[in-house]
């Protein structure tokens, strides 16, 4: 902290901005629900005695309650660092108490996020208990608006009497700034108010899986050109679609590096006998067999759908 000398209360530090600023004081102010089940609120402390954690820094608990949380800050060890977070319609509001563990200062914080989660409004209460070891103690008051990339719009500040709440002409005392996180996802206890994303099938219809157990078969078709070419090697992608009865239509080759007439007649029929399971709706299938090399890590990832298809596409490796 530094010290930091106030003159004017309430001075507002830009201009222009004056609608935009009504409008994020319209949407902070109504009242948020809850951000839980029953539209509770949800309550988080610092478990570490981190003070003023950085983005995602600390060790966090959730309670229970509010109540538990008034309960544990009147402890005997209250938390250096708390957040109570609710969520409505159009805003989160994160309220965060920050304390020194020496009572020499006391910060609270209340953000205002927009819907897509990030910062609108940081109004900060900062209390120096003992403003500089001289006098009554002061409380210092700045609201700060950001637009939604995040530039500051306005800000507003002034110094206050801690007993008597009057405004200060001037006052000098060790300030410190608001801690500033710009999104929600930048809070420190972020982790705790995300789940981890479900993982994501890239096989979802299983068809890859099964061409994968019939490789062997186009390697019989391999096998059998490699007699009539020694060295025959490369990569063959093939492309067919399966239909709402699991049989293979449109069979083409999207590339074919094996120059081979004797495999890539073989293969066309082998993989045109194919039949799989009865589906919904027509299913496009994009695999690249390679051939006469080392192996290839098998993966299966979508390729892109077409209007009225699935595509995956996956490597199969068949080596000699």
């Amino acid at each position: 902290m530094t010290p930091f000398l106030v003159l004017v209360a309430l001075a507002g530090a830009s201009h222009g901005a004056g609608g935009a600023v009504r409008e994020i004081d319209l949407v902070c102010k109504a009242a948020p629900a809850g951000h839980g089940r029953g539209g509770r609120a949800r309550v988080f402390v610092e478990t570490s005695g981190a003070v003023m954690p950085t983005p995602r820094d600390g060790q966090w608990r959730e309670l229970a309650s509010e109540a538990e949380l008034r309960a544990l800050s009147e402890s005997e060890r209250p938390p250096n660092t708390e957040a109570v977070v609710r969520k409505g319609r159009g805003a989160t509001i994160v309220s965060m108490y920050f304390q020194d563990a020496s009572a020499r200062w006391a910060h609270v914080v209340d953000y205002c996020f927009r819907g897509e989660g990030r910062l609108a409004r940081l109004s900060g209460t900062f209390n120096s208990l003992t403003a500089g070891g001289r006098g009554p103690g002061v409380r210092r008051r700045r609201t700060t608006y950001y637009d939604a990339e995040g530039a500051v719009l306005k800000t507003q500040s002034g110094v206050f009497d801690i007993d008597t709440d009057a405004a200060l002409p001037s006052a000098t005392f060790a300030d410190q700034d608001d801690p500033l996180y710009p999104s929600v996802r930048a809070l420190p206890f972020s982790a705790e108010l995300f789940p981890p994303a479900a993982a994501v099938d890239p096989d979802p219809s299983g068809l890859a899986a099964i061409v994968r157990g019939r490789v062997s078969s186009v390697k019989a078709c391999y096998d059998q050109a490699l007699r009539r070419a020694p060295g025959l090697a490369g990569k063959a992608v093939a492309r067919w679609t399966v239909d709402v009865g699991g049989k293979v239509t449109a069979f083409s080759w999207q590339s074919n590096e094996m120059k081979s007439a004797t495999f890539s007649l073989c293969a066309e029929r082998v993989i045109g006998g194919w039949t799989f399971g009865p589906r919904g709706e027509p299913t496009v299938v994009s695999f690249p067999f390679v051939f006469g090399g080392p192996g290839t890590e098998e993966s299966i990832s979508p390729s892109g759908p077409s209007s009225d298809a699935t595509t995956f596409a996956g490597p199969a490796a068949a080596s000699r």
